[in-house]
């Protein structure tokens, strides 16, 4: 005899929901599909069945608004609220700085908080010689692990200047001041740290000059006698920005970007399965206008080897099946063969420099807040737009800075 079939929906069988789910990339489906009924939010539940692909990532707006990545708003706890002056976006949790200097960690999905009381002392101590109020130093932050598998992660903090970092553990311990040592070579900027990433338990700052160094991190011996080694010596033929006039030596032309152009060079690291990479990103500008109208054409990668003595960068042409998603704020790479909902290997999505786009509060004009973003193919050299063209339209009335940011599934 035949199985009876289902006589309504409530009475799909959980494996059926669990294949539908592992063919929604959004989250925010997944949230939709368990509020259906009770049936399905039991049959649902991600205990009961295998671990689900991880859901794309949402974009994060300055003023705490959280989008996917079809523009749509995501129901979350208010990210700006009575008290917080600003947010950075860190992975899946929202760092706060409240308007006192206070800082803690925030699941906008929740709405849980963690309270970080040793940090605001600490990067006041951090930024003592920075002219940004202590409220506006805090240029990146990254943490060593998610919260929900390491109990207590530590949390480090660009300070804007540049050449110092703050270092905590998420809960009581103290934090610690970290200068970058100065370069007797190569001025200042080649102490200056342009992005950090955690690796292996290690953390680790690239500077402006490709310089890399490293701090060896233990919650139990956090202290201020930690210091940072060199293990890639900088490179003074690297520069921030490069003008076709004054280089010419160098030979900086690249097909389609004009002779007339002048070269701004962003310089990131992310850790991606394991290797250390740094990708070198470069914007065209002609010298007539702002910075904020750069556009991004072209990107370099190099994965650090650290086995050789002394280390060395070396270039990679893929990135070995994974996915890279840069930001100023928030970088992370991740499986692209995980993903359900068509995130292309080897490639790199990337976003509008966060700089380039003022507050309100500022007298400067904002800019297109999607006027450099893309995903460059690493195998051809293209580059496609990021988000499809309705969506684009409706976030550039924002004038606003977008980051990136990754839900966890709930």
């Amino acid at each position: 005899m035949a199985a009876a079939l289902p006589s309504s929906w409530e009475e799909l069988p959980p494996d059926l929901l669990g294949l539908v789910l592992r063919r929604l990339p959004s989250l925010a489906d997944r949230v939709h599909i368990r509020a259906v009924c009770r049936p399905w939010r039991a049959g649902a539940d991600p205990q009961r069945h295998k671990p689900l692909p991880p859901p794309l990532p949402w974009l994060a707006i300055r003023d705490g608004t959280l989008v996917d990545l079809h523009g749509a708003p995501i129901r979350c706890a208010p990210i700006l609220r009575d008290g917080v002056f600003r947010y950075l976006a860190v992975d899946n949790l929202a760092f706060l700085v409240d308007n006192d200097g206070g800082c803690s960690l925030m699941n906008p999905l929740s709405g849980q908080t963690l309270p970080l009381p040793k940090l605001a002392p600490a990067v006041r101590r951090g930024a003592k010689h920075s002219a940004c109020h202590p409220r506006n130093t805090h240029a990146k932050v990254v943490l060593s692990s998610p919260l929900d598998l390491t109990p207590d992660p530590l949390v480090a903090i660009i300070i804007r200047d540049g050449f110092s970092l703050v270092i905590s553990p998420s809960k009581d311990h103290d934090a610690i001041n970290i200068s970058m040592p100065p370069e007797r070579l190569g001025g200042l900027s080649s102490a200056r740290i342009s992005d950090i990433a955690f690796l292996h338990g290690e953390l680790y700052a690239l500077t402006y000059k490709e310089g890399l160094h490293i701090i060896s991190l233990d919650v139990n011996g956090l202290s201020e006698q930690k210091k940072f080694h060199q293990c890639i010596a900088h490179d003074p033929k690297q520069q921030q920005v490069y003008s076709p006039y004054r280089d010419w030596q160098q030979q900086i032309y690249f097909e389609g970007t004009g002779t007339d152009s002048e070269y701004l060079v962003m310089r990131y690291i992310a850790q991606s399965n394991g290797r250390l990479l740094m990708v070198r990103r470069w914007m065209s500008f002609s010298s007539v206008v702002r910075l904020g109208d750069c556009k991004t054409f072209r990107f370099d990668v190099f994965e650090a080897d650290l086995i050789t003595v002394p280390g060395r960068w070396t270039k990679v042409e893929n990135l070995g099946g994974q996915s890279l998603f840069l930001g100023s704020q928030c970088t992370k790479s991740v499986p692209a063969s995980q993903y359900a909902g068509g995130v292309r290997e080897d490639c790199i999505y990337f976003m509008h420099r966060v700089s380039d786009n003022p507050c309100k509060e500022y007298i400067h004009k904002c800019v297109n807040p999607l006027g450099d973003c893309g995903v460059y193919n690493m195998r051809d050299g293209k580059i496609m737009p990021l988000l499809p063209e309705v969506v684009m339209a409706e976030l550039q009335s924002k004038r606003q800075f977008l980051t990136w940011f990754f839900p966890a599934d709930a």
